[in-house]
C-alpha cells in the first residue's frame, strides 16, 4: 500500500520526471472531489439559503484566481520559501494540488461567512471584495514577473472568440447558452481547453492528464472540440435531469469552478513562460 501511495501521489507532486496526474490519482482527487462538493458543500450552503446564482459565480471569481496564482507562484518557483513539499507545516504544500485548493476553499468558506455577517442578504459585493483582497498579492507577483504577454492573452481572446460564435449559432438550435451561469460553465471550460492548447502546441509544456494527453497528441482543435461537446452535454442533462433549481445552478457553478481553476493556472504560466 504504501508503495501504491508513494507512486501515484507522492511522487508526483514532489519528482518533475513524473507525470503530475495519472488515472489514480485523476479518480480519486475526482472522486473526493465531487463527493465533499455534492455532500457536504451544498447541502450545508443550501440551508443557509446560499443561492448558487450568476451573482453567487461571479463573487467567487477572485478566489478561482488566487488558487491559480498561487499554483502558477509554485510553478515557477516565484517566491524562494515556497516549495513543492507533502507536509502540510511548510508553505509550499499550500500552493499546490490538492493542498492549495484546501487552502483557497478554507479562505472562501471564510470570506462567505464574513460577508454574510456584514450583510445577510446582498453579501455578494462583501464577498468578492474579501476574495480581491486575497488575491490580490499573489497575483501582482505573477503578473509582475510575466515574460510574455502575447502568450497569456491569446487563450483568453480565443476563448472569448469561440464563446461568443458558440453562443450565436447554438442559439440556432437550443437555448443551453443563453442562460448565463451555462454560458460562464462553457468559457471556462473553453479557457481550460484554449490555455492548455496553445501551451502544449507552442511551448514546452505538457498536459499531465494521460487522457487529455492522448488526445492532443492527435489534434489541439480536436481536443477543444471534445472538450466543448462534451460540456455541453453535461449542461444540457442538468438542465433536463436536476429538478431542484439551487443543485442545478450548484452543478453549473461546479464546472465554472473547474474550468476557470484550471485554465487561469494555465494562462498564468504560459505569462511566465
Amino acid at each position: 500500500m504504501s508503495d501504491l501511495i508513494d507512486e501515484f501521489f507522492i511522487k508526483p507532486i514532489l519528482e518533475p520526471e513524473y507525470q503530475g496526474y495519472n488515472i489514480v490519482n485523476t479518480l480519486v482527487y475526482g472522486t473526493a472531489l465531487i463527493a465533499v462538493a455534492f455532500f457536504v458543500v451544498f447541502p450545508l450552503l443550501h440551508k443557509r439559503g446560499i443561492k448558487f446564482d450568476e451573482r453567487f459565480a461571479l463573487a467567487i471569481m477572485p478566489y478561482v484566481i488566487l488558487g491559480a496564482s498561487l499554483r502558477a507562484i509554485n510553478e515557477f518557483g516565484l517566491v524562494p520559501f515556497i516549495q513543492k513539499t507533502i507536509n502540510p507545516l511548510e508553505p509550499g504544500f499550500w500552493s499546490y494540488t490538492p493542498g492549495v485548493w484546501f487552502l483557497v476553499f478554507g479562505i472562501t468558506i471564510f470570506g462567505l461567512w464574513l460577508s454574510r455577517k456584514i450583510k445577510k442578504e446582498n453579501y455578494h459585493k462583501a464577498f468578492a471584495l474579501i476574495g480581491a483582497v486575497s488575491c490580490a498579492l499573489p497575483a501582482f507577483i505573477c503578473l509582475a514577473n510575466f515574460t510574455n504577454w502575447l502568450a497569456f492573452l491569446a487563450p483568453i481572446f480565443l476563448t472569448a472568440l469561440l464563446a461568443l460564435l458558440s453562443k450565436f449559432f447554438a442559439k440556432r438550435f437550443t437555448k443551453i447558452l443563453e442562460n448565463r451561469l451555462n454560458l460562464m460553465a462553457f468559457s471556462g471550460q473553453l479557457l481550460d481547453s484554449c490555455a492548455t492548447a496553445v501551451a502544449v502546441t507552442f511551448f514546452s509544456f505538457r498536459e499531465q492528464h494521460p487522457i487529455s494527453g492522448a488526445i492532443l497528441s492527435l489534434s489541439p482543435l480536436l481536443f477543444i472540440a471534445i472538450k466543448a461537446a462534451i460540456v455541453l452535454l453535461i449542461l444540457y442533462y442538468i438542465g433536463k435531469a436536476f429538478t431542484n433549481k439551487n443543485l442545478a445552478d450548484f452543478a453549473r457553478l461546479f464546472i465554472v469552478i473547474l474550468g476557470f481553476a484550471t485554465g487561469l493556472a494555465s494562462v498564468f504560466k504560459l505569462g511566465l513562460a
